[in-house]
């Protein structure tokens, strides 16, 4: 028999009572449900943060799982909550831009905007629909209800999106620009420019004649691991999800650089001119 999962991806922290209420409202209405919290650290009402999150993590869920976001910095007011369709999973948000990422898919099903008003938890609080809203109905579609019985269908172009940092290509240059769009735990540095990109301008075999810039710093080369340096050298490497990662080995990357997100990365690739760094860093 399939688990029932329900994810949780939230801003809410562990310090107060908040992801365990969401949880407690679940399971007195699916006790069969399998709770897993994806994330409580996202930054306070960091909805592009949260964006990148779910799209990253969603596709190691199976089929039928539902995932719950609540990064909501417009709670009570007239925005939208929306059931979207993505690959056989469902993911029940604010109509807020925090599905931006899954909206650029092609794999989209459907889209609904969520009106079931029979199963939201009574009194509905103005400031905690993930307990009053989000948690019910996910607890319901856990129990059997189909994604149409929430509410009306909906164009899922016409949900709000997000404007997303760019990745320019200058093959004639050989030169690939994008940027921070997240920063880990550890202070590593992730970017918006997937391996597929990189592969237009250099091959596998060739990766060790590449540069990496980064607020001045330049990076020889990308590295398999993070033990490829020396305890306190910066790095470049690709993540497990195949996107450009900038880490500093047994240590934090975003600190050492007193790097953000939105900062510029540069990789480029060009072997007479890399010749001349050779030795800079």
């Amino acid at each position: 028999m399939m688990e029932k999962i329900i994810t949780l991806t939230t801003d809410f922290g562990l310090t107060d009572e908040y992801v365990g209420v969401m949880k407690g409202v679940i399971l007195a209405r699916a006790p069969g449900a399998k709770i897993i919290d994806l994330t409580h650290g996202i930054s306070y009402q960091d909805i592009r943060q949260a964006a990148y999150v779910i799209h990253s993590a969603c596709g190691y869920f199976p089929a039928g799982t539902i995932h719950i976001i609540v990064v909501d910095p417009w709670v009570g007011s007239s925005r939208r909550i929306v059931l979207l369709s993505f690959k056989g999973q469902l993911f029940l948000a604010p109509d807020n831009g925090v599905l931006t990422l899954l909206l650029q898919q092609k794999e989209l099903d459907a889209a609904y905007e969520v009106t079931c008003e029979e199963l939201y938890l009574k009194p509905v609080s103005h400031t905690f629909h993930g307990r009053d809203i989000f948690s019910p109905v996910a607890a319901a579609l856990i129990n059997g209800m189909t994604p149409e019985d929430v509410g009306p269908s909906i164009d899922p172009n016409k949900l709000t999106v997000l404007t997303l940092p760019i990745v320019e290509v200058n093959q004639a240059r050989g030169k690939i620009k994008g940027s921070v769009v997240r920063i880990d735990h550890f202070g590593n540095l992730m970017t918006n420019i997937h391996r597929d990109t990189c592969h237009e301008l250099f091959s596998e075999d060739e990766k060790d004649s590449v540069l990496v810039v980064i607020k001045g710093q330049i990076i020889h080369g990308l590295q398999s691991s993070y033990s490829s340096v020396g305890t306190g050298s910066l790095l470049a490497i690709f993540s497990s999800r195949d996107y450009l990662e900038i880490a500093l080995n047994l240590g934090n990357a975003s600190e050492q650089l007193n790097a953000n997100i939105g900062e510029e990365v540069t990789i480029s690739f060009d072997k007479p001119i890399l010749s001349l760094y050779k030795g800079t860093v």
